[in-house]
């Protein structure tokens, strides 16, 4: 269990390095409502690791264990991605600080302590999302008549 949600945990964060430097590459990264598809991408990561983790029981899945799955899954993916982009902040991001300092969801507290505050607001939305979509995904995955392609 522990093994796949960290697998699954640091591929998700690795689609969110590519998607952030696709938003950087194409020049969308100030569109702050973009970050919507972060949460789209850590449900794809969530899903298909109860998914990998159904399959590798035989289908067998405990609710508890599957949820776990998921919740490890999350928190890895949102640990990782909310460290790079404290470092990206850090080494080549004050254009963006600057934007957001703009937000009214970030406000003035980002120019003084950008690091925390970005750390500590993906963390939180990246926790938070993974628990509501582990908690979703197992309503579906608890189910005896759903069968995973490729498990007996």
């Amino acid at each position: 269990m522990e093994k796949i949600g960290l697998k699954y945990g640091l591929l998700t964060a690795v689609a969110l390095f590519a998607y952030f430097f696709l938003m950087k590459l194409i020049g969308l990264v100030h569109i702050v409502e973009l970050r919507f598809l972060n949460g789209l991408i850590l449900a794809v990561g969530v899903v298909l690791a109860i998914r990998g983790y159904k399959k590798m029981v035989s289908g067998n899945i405990s609710y508890f264990k599957g949820l776990a799955t998921g919740i490890i899954t999350s928190v890895v993916a949102s640990v990782v991605f909310s460290a790079f982009m404290v470092v990206y902040i850090k080494t080549a991001g004050q254009d963006l600080v600057e934007v957001l300092s703009a937000e009214r969801y970030f406000g003035e507290r980002i120019d003084s302590t950008p690091g925390v505050v970005i750390f500590s607001v993906l963390l939180l939305e990246g926790v938070i999302s993974g628990l509501m979509i582990s908690f979703i995904a197992m309503q579906w995955f608890k189910q005896r008549q759903y069968k995973v392609p490729g498990a007996p």
